[in-house]
């Protein structure tokens, strides 16, 4: 499997499938509802934001209150970015590359954890036992796309941690790959 990102100069390139960007687009579109209108009661509410004053019901209150709606707004702006940054890209060879700069690799990994904490809430991945998960199991889409979101920080942790693996893109450009499993069809809500 090739990798997403990669330094590119001084930006980080990330080379995605036509798959990739539905399925990025279909998970923004998704977060987005579970975010517009937050019941505290969906775990996913509850997994992005999490008590802040512990033992301190009065306390988390007034925090919530102060807070919420900013996190809320900055999340929401996130992934609106993200949408423009696909938006922006250039197609290459069947492919379509973004050159991230500044603090645009922060903001994806930002949106990425995001949406990773979102899939997890939704499939309680803390009591899910991933030995028991079948390949039929409407749960290993999920897991997969978790574990592949994930491969995607990682890489871009890495290039963001100077330790360069990849070093400079050279002009092939290679692609982001088939999302996982090989289905090349966005499903599966966070």
């Amino acid at each position: 499997m090739s990798r997403t990102f990669r330094r590119h100069g001084r930006a980080i390139r990330a080379t995605f499938g036509e798959g990739e960007l539905e399925l990025l687009r279909s998970l923004r579109d998704q977060l987005r509802e579970a975010l517009a209108s937050p019941d505290p009661d969906d775990p996913v509410i509850k997994r992005l934001f999490p008590p802040a004053v512990l033992g301190d019901p009065e306390a988390e209150r007034e925090m919530r209150a102060l807070l919420v709606d900013d996190l809320l707004a900055s999340r929401l702006a996130g992934l609106d970015a993200l949408v423009g940054l696909l938006d922006r890209g250039t197609l290459h060879r069947g492919s379509v590359r973004i050159d991230l700069v500044d603090d645009e690799p922060m903001l994806v990994l930002g949106v990425l954890n995001d949406v990773r904490l979102a899939i997890g809430a939704r499939i309680d991945i803390e009591a899910l036992d991933r030995g028991s998960v079948t390949d039929d199991d409407p749960v290993s889409y999920r897991l997969a796309l978790m574990d592949h979101l994930g491969w995607w920080q990682e890489q871009l942790l890495s290039i963001m941690g100077g330790s360069g693996i990849d070093g400079e893109v050279g002009t092939d450009g290679a692609s982001g790959g088939d999302l996982p499993g090989g289905r090349g069809e966005a499903r599966g809500d966070p």
